[in-house]
């Protein structure tokens, strides 16, 4: 079986498309999306539109509990406590997808040749943001069960997005994952996803991870985002074409 993981999409669907696209080639029998499918470009509901048709499992990201965070506050007439940022895409998304993204789950868990795998966006448990370098007991919480478990134990295979750079480490003989991003990496000017292998209901077949790196037309997506003027546009150009994040005021 392949899977393919995919996460931080982030409305760019120039990127998207070039990304399903090779896993259609790759044969993948189901794709998993690790959330941040809104901000920081234009083409949300594109994206999400191909999400709800081609992905077996959407998580929740930290973006997406934060719009629909905001939306509630808009619904209960507290306009004011809204930036302009957030604002422009709520009211450009709609109320559907708000509440379809409030809707994703915070995580999902199988076993692929024996091993416990368990996906999320940041953490188990809640959005806290880990690094590769970040203290060898914040990055062990990420192998925690997470609140929605049904399986109460330490994964084998943990992974994660949120951080918009690729990497794999060994841990306590466990595997740290993070998928990188589709549509917004902060490490080279590539769209990142993973592909997964193995076998459903067998301990003793192999396991395979293969990272992948896609490229797509940039100026596309920066054309597109021009077109729509969505908010912060210097920066989300400026990251789209260095990979390099911007700090943003």
């Amino acid at each position: 079986m392949k899977i393919a993981v995919i996460s931080d999409i982030h409305g760019n669907l120039p990127a998207f498309e070039a990304v399903m696209k090779d896993i259609n080639i790759k044969k993948a029998d189901k794709i998993i999306c690790l959330g941040d499918i809104l901000g920081k470009g234009p083409n949300v509901k594109e994206v999400i539109d191909i999400c709800k048709k081609e992905c077996e499992i959407v998580i929740k990201g930290n973006w997406d509990d934060g719009f629909y965070y905001n939306y509630i506050i808009l619904n209960q007439e507290q306009e004011n406590k809204i930036n302009d940022k957030l604002l422009w895409y709520i009211n450009n998304i709609g109320s559907e997808i708000i509440e379809y993204l409030g809707s994703l789950p915070h995580s999902t868990e199988f076993y692929l040749s024996g091993k416990l795998i368990r996906l999320f966006h940041a953490h188990p448990k809640n959005f806290n943001r880990y690094f590769p370098d970040s203290p060898i007991e914040k990055r062990l919480e990420l192998f925690d069960y997470s609140n929605g478990s049904i399986i109460k134990k330490s994964a084998d295979v943990a992974i994660y997005a949120d951080i918009h750079s690729a990497y794999m480490q060994i841990i306590q003989n466990k595997f740290l994952l993070n998928v990188g991003s589709v549509g917004n990496p902060l490490d080279i000017t590539q769209s990142s996803y993973i592909m997964l292998e193995g076998e459903e209901n067998n301990n003793d077949s192999s396991f395979g991870v293969q990272f992948i790196r896609v490229p797509y037309d940039i100026e596309k997506a920066v054309e597109m985002a021009k077109e729509s003027d969505v908010p912060d546009l210097d920066g989300y150009i400026s990251e789209l074409r260095t990979a390099v994040y911007f700090h943003r005021n």
